[in-house]
């Protein structure tokens, strides 16, 4: 099995909420493909044929949102190869922006969260999973993570935390499954990679 990569640093809040947006897009297209076709069953057919066009724009709009994303990476990436003056000047204000020390990373929550839905028997209802993972690291958050975030809505900070761990492990790392709405499911290679971090490294 090739040696899994390691969880990267934070760098920016840009590309956290298109993260949390795409997410948010994708679960509510299923909502509404799903009442859309109960409306059909029930034969309110005028409405289905509205609701499955709604359903099609907002596809479209997904995908805008998700080449947003990429043109974000490709900035990204432009900025990383650029010449040390040069990232100075540019990182003032989104790239390169790190975490206050006084709020855990977002990234720290990824183990912990996938070991915590393996407790749970593989998948867990949202709420119950963050619940769970909350009692977990307890002894690991830190002040501000427990204060709301006013950016996300007033969510609590660690909570938004979790958030943003499951989906990047989603969309990026494939260590979680995207699964039902609702529910959080680790995936074959999240387990693969818990077991890989739990054993002992060979002398070189």
């Amino acid at each position: 099995m090739p040696a899994q990569k390691p969880i990267p640093s934070p760098q920016d809040d840009v590309g956290t909420a298109l993260h949390l947006l795409q997410e948010a897009l994708e679960d509510e297209e299923q909502r509404i493909r799903s009442e859309g076709a109960q409306a059909m069953t029930e034969g309110e057919y005028d409405t289905a044929t509205e609701v499955i066009e709604f359903a099609k724009r907002l596809q479209a709009f997904q995908d805008k949102v998700a080449s947003l994303e990429r043109e974000w990476r490709n900035l990204e990436d432009v900025r990383e190869h650029a010449a040390p003056a040069v990232q100075e000047i540019v990182s003032k204000r989104f790239f390169g922006r790190g975490r206050s020390p006084d709020i855990t990373s977002h990234f720290a929550f990824c183990q912990p969260l996938l070991e915590v839905l393996v407790a749970m028997g593989g998948k867990a209802k949202t709420k119950e999973a963050i619940d769970r993972l909350g009692q977990k690291m307890k002894g690991k958050l830190k002040p501000k993570d427990y204060e709301t975030h006013k950016s996300k809505g007033h969510q609590i900070r660690w909570r938004n935390s979790a958030q943003w761990a499951r989906n990047w492990m989603v969309n990026h790392e494939g260590l979680m499954k995207k699964g039902e709405p609702g529910v959080w499911e680790v995936s074959d290679k999240g387990r693969a990679w818990l077991r890989s971090l739990s054993k002992p490294k060979r002398p070189k």
